[in-house]
């Protein structure tokens, strides 16, 4: 995936990392100041009593000017100013300017800006409202959110299955509806309402009964459906 940010974003990342790459290049290890301690350190007898209140300038450091601010240690390294500010840390790295917002860690990345939304992580790719997967979108959504018209799939979910009606193919996967479009020059599957009249063979979980003028249906969400002979129809109040 290709992610275009601004030229403050990719000033700040690049401003952030320039300061946490050169905080890992002239401060030593934990390791290797435990030993340069070791090595260098006399006696019991012999030690001099400044010794210690000398130690904690290898833990870091910071500078402060009217532009902004900047500050690296041995966990990481912040940068501030008046465009944003970019923070590197051991769990990842972060930077926010008046055009967007980019983010980076453990699981995934995520580029933010007026132009639309791009992220990566173990469930998939997503640019815009376009998700590799119902999988990598259900891992940007988060538990309880349903998918929103509009939202479009590389790919169908696994159990969807094929329902022809008005001369189209539709997917249909637990209540939620897909028609194949073009994305970005590339084939996709789109969420859209369900279709007045389609027919499906089961209804999907969730769904409670009601009457209206002496006819029984079932709501699924804000999904009407009739029962006919060969399943349930979509209807539309």
């Amino acid at each position: 995936m290709t992610a275009v940010m601004s030229p403050r974003v990719s000033l700040v990342l690049v401003v952030g990392l320039a300061v946490i790459a050169a905080t890992c290049v002239s401060s030593p290890t934990e390791a290797q100041v435990r030993s340069a301690r070791r090595a260098a350190t006399p006696a019991p007898a012999a030690r001099a009593p400044a010794a210690r209140a000398a130690t904690p300038a290898a833990r870091g450091g910071a500078v402060k000017t009217e532009d902004g601010y900047a500050a690296a240690g041995r966990r990481g390294a912040v940068v501030a100013g008046d465009e944003g500010y970019a923070a590197v840390g051991r769990h990842g790295a972060v930077a926010a300017t008046e055009d967007g917002y980019a983010r980076a860690g453990r699981n995934g990345a995520v580029v933010a800006g007026e132009e639309g939304v791009a992220v990566a992580g173990r469930g998939g790719v997503v640019v815009g409202n376009r998700y590799e997967s119902y999988a990598a979108w259900r891992a940007v959504a988060g538990v309880g959110t349903a998918i929103a018209v509009g939202t479009m799939l590389a790919r169908p979910p696994a159990a969807a299955t094929v329902v022809a009606y008005g001369g189209s193919s539709y997917y249909y996967d637990s209540g939620t509806y897909y028609t194949t479009a073009i994305s970005n020059g590339a084939p996709a599957y789109q969420v859209v309402s369900p279709p007045a009249g389609i027919v499906i063979a089961t209804l999907p979980g969730g769904c409670s009964g009601i009457n209206r003028g002496g006819i029984a249906y079932s709501q699924c969400g804000s999904t009407y459906y009739q029962r006919v002979s060969n399943g349930y129809r979509v209807v539309v109040f």
